[in-house]
């Protein structure tokens, strides 16, 4: 009777526990529930099972969320190892033709050590530079981008140098480079005339053929620096047919390191830029946004069997994309090898997505008991909780 007794107390206060437990897990669930007005969240485990489900099927716009999808298509497409060119020209009258390709991470630094490649390839002294951006054509324009000076903003092009930004510090009147590694040029006042006082990186799009001639501006200051001096006039212009390249500079940035930096800084004109490569790849020059955009979503649809998404373009800026938690997930199963590309936040390796009245989050973080954790955070509403709902799923699916 005793024993039986026990047994009975034994087993209610097991389910009482259990009950206890399942109320707790509920409550949790429901309060991450309720941070969601018009969104999705979804957290699942390297074994393919759901932890975590709310309206994980709908379509949301995932802002720079979408870097990470258009980082794996580059990845598998390009090669983790590609590298952008610049091909350099000279004529008998020693005119120096620059033809880009599109290299996002045409730099400063970059332009200085294309400048000592030239001079080591024996170059003295150049007449006039022609640039050539041919290689990318007329239809490289990406919807939504809004025409302001902020460097989210800046245009796209074949050619063309820290990033279309320049970093300047306005005092009144005068100018000055705002980075050491960048030196004035003669048309920087012209390209920061409308930027505001004080320090400031502004994209140069308000100053369109300014902003075309500035890799050329800028590389004749490096040039400069190693003794060869341009004496004539810096213009648009294109590469005799049949001209042989005198250098063929390959960037000194792989793939991987151009992603890395582009998913630490949300970089739209980078993703861009790798999604018009894609398509001038695939589909030969000129590169168009028709080309890069067929590319992206039949990578998508072919290689990951996604089928409830848009993509107007491949950073995210475009408030016309929209996926869904559970296609994005499709995607950060085979982002997975490079998950270490993505930046760390709070313990958790992740990619922010942020426009107005958009918030998202998606990434990876470890549990104990669940091995790795995907999870996907798309919001469309006012209120950014984002990190609160992160929070919630970490620490409640440790």
């Amino acid at each position: 009777m005793t024993r039986q007794w026990w047994n009975a107390l034994r087993g209610a206060f097991l389910v009482i526990l259990t009950l206890a437990a399942l109320s707790a897990q509920a409550d949790w669930r429901q309060e991450i529930q309720t941070k969601v007005q018009n969104g999705a969240v979804l957290a699942v485990n390297q074994k393919g099972e759901v932890l975590f489900s709310y309206h994980a099927d709908r379509p949301f716009m995932p802002a720079s969320t979408l870097k990470v999808p258009t980082a794996l298509a580059a990845l598998k497409i390009l090669g983790e190892n590609y590298r952008y060119k610049t091909d350099f020209f000279v004529d008998a009258e020693r005119n120096l033709y620059v033809k880009g390709y599109g290299d996002p991470f045409l730099i400063s630094e970059e332009l200085a050590l294309i400048a000592q490649a030239l001079r080591a390839k024996g170059l003295k002294t150049v007449q006039n530079m022609i640039l050539d951006g041919s290689y990318f054509g007329a239809d490289v324009q990406i919807p939504g981008l809004a025409g302001s000076l902020n460097p989210y903003d800046a245009y796209n092009g074949a050619l063309l140098a820290n990033f279309n930004t320049i970093n300047i510090i306005k005092n009144g009147g005068q100018i000055q480079s705002g980075e050491p590694q960048t030196p004035m040029t003669e048309i920087t006042r012209v390209l920061a005339a409308n930027a505001p006082q004080g320090k400031s990186r502004i994209n140069v799009a308000l100053h369109e053929r300014e902003a075309a001639l500035y890799p050329g501006y800028l590389l004749k200051e490096f040039l400069a620096q190693t003794g060869i001096v341009v004496t004539g006039n810096i213009r648009l212009g294109t590469v005799p047919a049949g001209a042989q390249p005198f250098l063929s500079y390959a960037s000194s940035k792989s793939l991987k390191e151009v992603l890395e930096a582009a998913l630490k800084y949300s970089q739209n004109l980078v993703m861009n830029q790798l999604v018009l490569t894609m398509g001038a790849e695939k589909y030969g020059a000129p590169a168009s946004l028709a080309k890069g955009k067929k590319v992206l979503e039949d990578f998508l649809r072919r290689e990951l069997g996604l089928t409830n998404f848009n993509v107007e373009e491949g950073s995210g800026i475009s408030r016309q994309n929209h996926i869904t938690a559970l296609e994005m997930d499709k995607v950060l199963v085979k982002f997975f090898p490079y998950y270490q590309l993505l930046p760390v936040k709070n313990g958790m390796w992740v990619k922010t997505g942020t426009l107005t009245g958009v918030a998202g989050l998606v990434g990876y973080f470890q549990s104990r008991s669940q091995g790795w954790v995907r999870f996907v955070i798309l919001l469309n509403q006012a209120s950014n909780l984002r990190d609160a709902i992160a929070f919630g799923l970490f620490q409640n699916l440790q």
